[in-house]
Formats: C-alpha cells, sequence, structure tokens
C-alpha cells in the first residue's frame, strides 16, 4: 500500500475512530429526540458529549484506556472490568468496518487527497446512515440532504460535464422510491418504505450518477432479500443494504451486476 494519500496506521486510526464516534451518534442521537422533538445543534452537541461514557450494565464511567477501539475490548475478553457484565460485539463490528472501510479507500484513491477525503464522507455518512437504520429505522435527513448536496458539490470539482447527468440521478433516485411507496400506499393504504429510503437513493444517484441507480436497487434489494429469508424479518431497514451497494459502487466503479 504504497504511494498513500495518508499512510496505512493513520487510515487505520482514522477509520477506527470515526466508526467509533459512529456508533456514539447512533446510540445517543435518537435519545436526543426522544427527550426533545426539535433539539438545537447545541443540544444534540450536547447530549453527544454528556453523560460521558459509561458501562450499559454498571454505569461506571470508563477511563480512557477503556475506550481504545477493538483493543480495549479485546483486552477486557469482551467483558466491563468492572461488573464482569458481556459487552455485545455490535460496536466492535462497527469499528472495525471502519478500520477495513479507511483502509479500502485509501487503496483506491492512493495518492489523490480529494478523492480520499471526498471517499471518507461519503463512506463513513453511508456507515452512520446504515447504522442509525439498523438500530432505530430512521434515515435523518439531517445526513441525507448534506450527503446528496456534497455529492452534487463534488461531481462539479472532479466532473463538470457530468454534473447534469448526476442531478438528474439524484432526481429519478428520490422518484423512483417515492413513485414505488406511493403506488403501496394506494394498494395497501400503509407505507412501504420510509421517506428516508427515497432521500437515500437521490443521495447515491448524486455521488454515483445514473448508471450505478440500477446497480444499487439490484444489489440492495438481493441483499435484504436474503437477509429477511435468513432471519424472517417482516419489517426490514432498507437503508443499510442501499448504503452498502452505494459503498460498493464507489469502491469499486464499473462494476455491473446487469
Amino acid at each position: 500500500m504504497s504511494d498513500l494519500a495518508l499512510p496505512w496506521p493513520a487510515l487505520l486510526a482514522m477509520g477506527l475512530a470515526l466508526a467509533s464516534f459512529v456508533g456514539v451518534l447512533a446510540a445517543r442521537w435518537p435519545a436526543a429526540l426522544a427527550d426533545s422533538p426539535a433539539p438545537t445543534a447545541a443540544d444534540l452537541l450536547a447530549r453527544l458529549c454528556r453523560p460521558p461514557s459509561h458501562c450499559p450494565h454498571c454505569h461506571t464511567r470508563l477511563r480512557i484506556y477503556e475506550l481504545i477501539p477493538v483493543l480495549s475490548w479485546l483486552a477486557q475478553r469482551g467483558r466491563c472490568r468492572h461488573c464482569q457484565a458481556p459487552l455485545g460485539m455490535g460496536d466492535t463490528l462497527l469499528e472495525l468496518t471502519g478500520a477495513a472501510l479507511a483502509l479500502l479507500l485509501g487503496w483506491r484513491h492512493g495518492a489523490d487527497g480529494l478523492g480520499l477525503a471526498a471517499g471518507l464522507l461519503f463512506a463513513f455518512t453511508l456507515l452512520a446512515l446504515a447504522w442509525l437504520d439498523a438500530r432505530s429505522l430512521w434515515l435523518p435527513d439531517a445526513l441525507t440532504l448534506p450527503l446528496l448536496w456534497a455529492g452534487l458539490l463534488y461531481t462539479s470539482l472532479r466532473a463538470p460535464a457530468a454534473l447534469p447527468e448526476h442531478v438528474w440521478a439524484a432526481a429519478l433516485g428520490y422518484g423512483l422510491l417515492a413513485g414505488l411507496n406511493a403506488i403501496h400506499l394506494i394498494l395497501r393504504r400503509r407505507h412501504g418504505l420510509g421517506g428516508g429510503d427515497a432521500k437515500l437513493l437521490a443521495a447515491l444517484g448524486a455521488w454515483l450518477g445514473l448508471w450505478a441507480l440500477p446497480q444499487i436497487l439490484t444489489l440492495a434489494a438481493l441483499a435484504g432479500l436474503i437477509w429477511a429469508l435468513f432471519t424472517r424479518q417482516r419489517a426490514l431497514a432498507f437503508g443499510p443494504w442501499l448504503a452498502a451497494a452505494g459503498l460498493a459502487g464507489w469502491l469499486w466503479p464499473g462494476f455491473t451486476l446487469l
């Protein structure tokens, strides 16, 4: 992994740190909304920082050395060092995913600093959206809409001639899923998809363009269907599968299923 915009240890540390923050965000943001339906940015920031990190079982405040991503969990053998209660692997798997993403992005972009910065923004916003949707069935506009505009901005900087295509891709991505949901609502009198799914597909179109939409929808639908059959879930969060398909489109441009 030579000729990187950042050395691989820096990429690894960044991926672990960003994924750890995603875990905090996904755990505390929905709780902040439960306390206040419309928290200000200052309220949300305060909720993310307070109370300090603590054991979910005995509520003992954790020391800095107990908060090192992955390593602390391994050193403590997956248990709280105070009460010995088992700690789930969810956040550790999330951190490992973040580390792998950062290294893959380094491989994908090499010495292209702007591409790496954009890839990190794209990938870790998608990771946050996927984790929030998996945990809370929620894709917040505060993440999907800035992601959409960031995709159009990045396209305007790197490939200005492709900007109209990406604008159309965003519009078509939103219209496809919003239209499917409207048809489902008419036929079944209930929503089949959340509004956040349509906005997320619009954001993916803004980043990846028209060619990517059928690939994303095909891959996400297949993966979601396999997962639903395997777990026998009736209510399925579609956001994680859209996010995973979008990441695949970014990391392996030109890959096609159709």
